[in-house]
């Protein structure tokens, strides 16, 4: 059979774009799209470095402040700046600061009283970028003002060990006179305590923090009714309480412990033996307020520690001597005496007889 192939290579089919086409097409695209892509980040970065090195190149500024002395006594103080201020801050040694406003403008003056002695202002200045400008300077008056609240301190201070419980030092001083100060704990009544003569400029007290969790409100005023007034709360842990007595006949202690927040350890020694409780491995109750125990004593001389560990982690050490001696039993003694009454009446009998011998001899 013979067949007629009709080939033209020149021939397209179907009349459409080949795939190759399409594929070299939607890449032509990609690259673009990313041409574009890396031309905006770049402009991007160019514009954050240029902003960068004006920041960097861009040095903060400071107000400028200037205090002075007037004859009325009181004390100017002129501020200025190249930026919008934003707040001014003022403060005699290290009383509580005030302020004013800078309501946006770029200069500030005011004047204010000069307390009565030698004194340092300090002055704080901030603009609009929160940059901070500081400034101090001491000045003297013979006859300022009373102007100075009075300063409070509350420190914590060890007590006596036998009083179990750390104190309070309670401190208010004025630059000029005091007049008294009150306290109280919580919302009990007010002490008062007035100033003496021989110090009018400081007045101190004690006092024991009481158990527990506790608020002290602490009030000084001073001889121009400048008043200040502090709160702090305090927590006084405290030790166990320890009771050792001896027995009536002598051949025992009693101990006796408590704590009101908890006991979780109890270690002694007697004569250097060792002797330990841990309450912590009591599941019913792991750390009891009070645990009371006896203790014999050896014949002899008696060396008892005990040491008492509470839940707040405080101690006490108990540290004493006795001398144990066995007591002589009453009984033994009575049987002796009538064994002894018994032999000299046999040897008295056994006597008679010999004598009664003798006679019949003759």
């Amino acid at each position: 059979m013979n067949q007629i192939l009709d080939y033209n290579p020149n021939k397209q089919s179907g009349g459409g774009s080949s795939g190759s086409d399409k594929v070299v097409r939607v890449f032509a695209v990609l690259l673009v799209l990313f041409a574009i892509g890396l031309l905006f980040s770049g402009l991007i970065g160019i514009r954050k470095n240029g902003q960068l090195k004006k920041n960097n190149e861009e040095k903060p500024t400071y107000a400028t402040i200037i205090a002075t002395k007037t004859d009325d006594g009181k004390v100017i103080v002129s501020v200025e700046h190249d930026k919008a201020i934003e707040e001014m801050f003022y403060s005699w040694n290290t009383s509580a600061e005030r302020s004013f406003k800078g309501e946006g403008t770029k200069k500030i003056e005011k004047k204010i009283d000069l307390p009565a002695g030698t004194n340092t202002l300090h002055i704080k200045v901030v603009d609009i970028n929160g940059i901070e400008t500081s400034f101090e300077k001491e000045f003297t008056a013979e006859e300022g003002l009373d102007i100075l609240n009075p300063v409070i301190s509350i420190t914590v201070i060890d007590g006596n060990v036998e009083d179990k419980l750390k104190k309070l030092k309670i401190t208010a001083t004025d630059e000029t006179k005091l007049d008294f100060i009150t306290y109280r704990w919580n919302d009990d009544e007010e002490t008062k305590i007035e100033s003496e003569e021989n110090n009018p400029k400081e007045i101190i007290v004690e006092l024991d923090i009481l158990r527990g969790i506790n608020d002290i409100t602490v009030v000084a005023v001073d001889s121009s009714n400048n008043t200040t007034t502090e709160t702090k709360s305090f927590t006084a842990l405290t030790k166990p309480e320890v009771v050792v007595t001896l027995s009536a006949d002598g051949s025992s202690l009693d101990i006796e412990t408590t704590h009101e927040n908890g006991i979780t350890k109890i270690y002694y020694t007697l004569n250097g033996r060792e002797y330990q409780a841990n309450f912590e491995d009591d599941e019913e109750n792991p750390n009891p307020t009070s645990v009371r125990f006896t203790q014999a004593l050896d014949e002899g001389y008696n060396r008892f520690i005990l040491t008492v560990t509470s839940v707040d982690e405080t101690e006490t050490v108990f540290d004493g001597e006795c001398e144990y001696t066995p007591p002589v039993v009453e009984q033994e003694g009575e049987e002796a005496n009538e064994q002894n009454g018994e032999n000299e009446e046999q040897t008295e009998g056994q006597a008679e007889e010999g004598e009664v011998e003798e006679q019949t001899e003759e």
